[in-house]
């Protein structure tokens, strides 16, 4: 596997970032177009493409301060004539409302959100779904629900970002607190709660810490779950360290319902040698340098024939399939699941997944025993890249080179009575810090540290605006190779356009038309549609 340089940056992905940004200004350009004709949701509509491109391909920075001024200024423009009431000062928290726009049945973010909810019993808390498409998975339901709250959806109402803040705005007035666990592009919020005087206190969670994301003007308070991700938000972000907390990645604690030996029979797995075991969305095993996931394992796998690999998430790629020759059929993958956890319990040794980490799925192994094994080949800068969760550091198997990763997992899988020891510990440390009661001591805090900073206030700051900051150093040379995806600025127009006004709407679907983005008649019928129609009549046909 290619070892990164830690010379001079790649000349090719800093051209590349350069060309990134260069899409990012006119997709910005249009934004600030449709803001001075008062298109508001256009201009709202074009900001969420800015920031797609920025998340799908890293253009050098972590922060626009053009972008987040859009949005206080669309706030400006339609707050009330009359602010409402000036917000109490709060000396305690009872009513939070959560807010994400979309809640997939896979992935970290909505576990996490379901855990806070069902872990902090003395509170009530409900949910406020801006662009979720139906209903909320039953899980999230369920524990809004044991909290005495109600899920409130929002983008199902006509009209577009400005209209859907207005009523988050109007609905948190009810609450102590408002907790984003939004989409990096989401430009609601910033608009909601760009007037402290009448909203609660708003905490951000920094899902996404390695990626760009807007909406840091209105935030009192960010939560990471790691470090790195904190070290991003302070140095590059430009946020003071007094408005970040941590706020570990909280799990459900681990309990077995299997033996891994009966774990490995419902899997269909032979039973006899040691099982390596990796979970993650498929996206995040994505081949690097022409080396796959399963290619890495090779030289494992043949130097211990009794030994297999279970990878859960990506399938069985057409890239693999020399690898899975190669090691008579001993890598095994699967598709996403909403529920892993039989390979989980399974597990002799877990390996995350690379080269995009999946840290809460390394936590849940690491809580039934597993112990764990992370690559992470690249200079100190770029550990926002890495695994390094409160909790994991003391037993992890951290390798800073492929030769690395190899003999770590030769010498675990030579001493058994040592493997099992460091599981144990690791299970240990993953409870301590990632589990109830422990974890509500972090959530306790935060609340308190929330209450007690001043609130930010982006409608009164004052001075020259400031463009954004290219950077091509660590990490942010390394993320379109690892993260990236290289859609067309008409592509991720497509995302956004049905957020438009009609005018600006047919004009950006002539462009499409023209550049034969959509995929046939209907698609491109579709998509002269608002996108709060289908939400709206789906709630119809639903009886709500």
């Amino acid at each position: 596997m290619p070892e990164p340089s830690d010379t001079e940056p790649p000349a090719a992905e800093v051209a590349r970032m350069r060309h990134n940004y260069e899409e990012f200004q006119s997709l910005r350009g249009e934004a600030e177009r449709c803001l001075e004709a008062d298109d508001l949701n256009s201009a709202a509509a074009y900001v969420e493409a800015a920031v797609t491109l920025a998340r799908k391909r890293h253009c050098g920075f972590y922060r626009s301060e053009p972008l987040e001024q859009i949005l206080i200024e669309i706030a400006r423009r339609t707050l009330p004539a009359k602010a409402e009431v000036a917000w109490p000062v709060r000396t305690k928290i009872d009513r939070v409302l959560h807010v994400a726009t979309v809640l997939n049945e896979v992935g970290g973010l909505t576990r996490m959100m379901r855990r806070w909810i069902a872990a902090d019993e003395g509170r009530h808390h409900s949910l406020a779904l801006l662009r979720h498409p139906g209903q909320p998975p039953q899980s999230v339901r369920q524990a809004v629900e044991a909290r005495g709250g109600k899920i409130h959806i929002i983008g199902a109402t006509r009209g577009g970002p400005v209209e859907w803040a207005a009523a988050l705005r109007k609905l948190s007035l009810d609450f102590d607190l408002v907790v984003l666990h939004v989409s990096n592009e989401e430009t609601t919020p910033g608009i909601a709660f760009a007037d402290e005087r009448n909203r609660p206190p708003v905490v951000l969670v920094n899902h996404a810490d390695h990626a760009f994301w807007v909406g840091l003007s209105v935030c009192d308070l960010i939560a990471s779950s790691r470090a790195s991700g904190e070290r991003l938000v302070v140095e590059r972000r430009g946020i003071p360290a007094e408005r970040h907390a941590i706020l570990p990645i909280q799990i459900d604690a681990p309990m077995r319902r299997h033996s891994r030996l009966q774990a490995r029979e419902k899997l269909g797995i032979p039973v006899g040698g040691p099982l390596l075991v990796s979970v993650a969305r498929g996206v995040k095993y994505r081949t690097v340098g022409g080396i796959s996931f399963a290619d890495m394992h090779v030289e494992t796998l043949l130097a211990h024939p009794d030994a297999r690999l279970l990878v859960v998430g990506p399938g069985e790629p057409a890239d693999w399939q020399e690898a899975i020759a190669a090691t008579g059929g001993r890598i095994m993958g699967l598709p996403e699941t909403p529920d892993p956890s039989l390979a989980f319990e399974a597990a002799d040794v877990y390996l995350d997944s690379y080269p995009f980490v999946s840290i809460t799925s390394m936590l849940e192994a690491g809580g039934l025993g597993a112990p764990c094994v992370t690559l992470f080949p690249y200079p100190p800068d770029a550990n926002v890249m890495s695994t390094d969760m409160p909790g994991l550091a003391p037993t992890i198997g951290f390798a800073t080179s492929m030769a690395d990763y190899n003999s770590i997992l030769a010498d675990w899988l030579a001493k058994p009575e040592a493997l099992r020891r460091r599981g144990d510990e690791t299970a240990l440390n993953v409870k301590l810090l990632h589990t109830t009661p422990n974890w509500l001591e972090s959530l306790e805090a935060l609340y308190a540290r929330v209450l007690a900073i001043p609130p930010v206030t982006p409608l009164r700051k004052k001075g020259v605006r400031a463009g954004e900051e290219f950077y091509d150093g660590y990490p942010d040379i390394l993320l379109n190779e690892v993260f990236g995806e290289f859609d067309s600025v008409e592509a991720i127009l497509k995302r956004s356009m049905r957020l438009m006004s009609l005018p600006e709407r047919l004009r950006v679907w002539q462009r499409l038309a023209r550049t034969r983005t959509f995929d046939g008649s209907r698609d491109a019928m579709r998509n002269l549609l608002p996108e709060w129609l289908p939400r709206f009549v789906g709630r119809l046909r639903g009886g709500h």
